[in-house]
């Protein structure tokens, strides 16, 4: 096991180009430097230390969801104000850009919902749309093949569709 500051510093810039590249220019809630070392403060009071770099990863997404979830949050409570948006991010991965958001705090709510009768799916799109990864790099974090993660990945994005489809015609 490594302790939490190590892996920090080896997986710094790591984490700082994910959170530029991924979440500060698409989500807008700052920028990235600051992202991560908000991650960081949070990591510092979760674990000791990490069982390897994939462990410290999927807590870093896990940090950085509740981040963008507290600012969203914010955001809200400041919705009094019409020129504030809300923070959305992409389902559709790293190499693909459209139109298809959904906002933090419903990806929240519902990536809980998903937790509860898949955990791995639910980590899979947490990695996925908070820090970016791609498939491979998500595979190689979890211990699993890729198309183990092709396939959480296209069940969790149906569940999901499927969710925001039944929360539409409920409005």
């Amino acid at each position: 096991m490594k302790p939490r500051s190590q892996l920090f510093n080896e997986l710094y810039e790591k984490l700082r180009a994910l959170a530029r590249n991924r979440l500060a220019n698409e989500i807008g809630t700052g920028n990235a430097t600051s992202l991560v070392h908000e991650a960081y403060l949070k990591l510092r009071s979760w674990a000791e230390s990490f069982q390897n770099e994939q462990h410290f990863l999927a807590t870093a997404s896990n940090a950085m969801r509740q981040i963008l979830v507290d600012r969203a949050r914010s955001r809200l409570a400041q919705k009094r104000d019409a020129r504030v948006e809300p923070i959305s991010v992409s389902m559709n991965g790293p190499a693909q850009k459209s139109p298809n958001v959904i906002e933090v705090l419903l990806l929240d709510e519902l990536l809980g919902r998903l937790a509860e009768f898949d955990a791995r799916a639910a980590q899979v799109t947490e990695m996925r749309v908070f820090l970016g990864l791609r498939e491979e790099e998500i595979a190689e974090d979890l211990g699993v093949s890729s198309r183990t993660v092709k396939r959480d990945w296209a069940a969790a994005l149906a569940w999901l569709k499927a969710e925001l489809a039944a929360r539409r015609k409920e409005k």
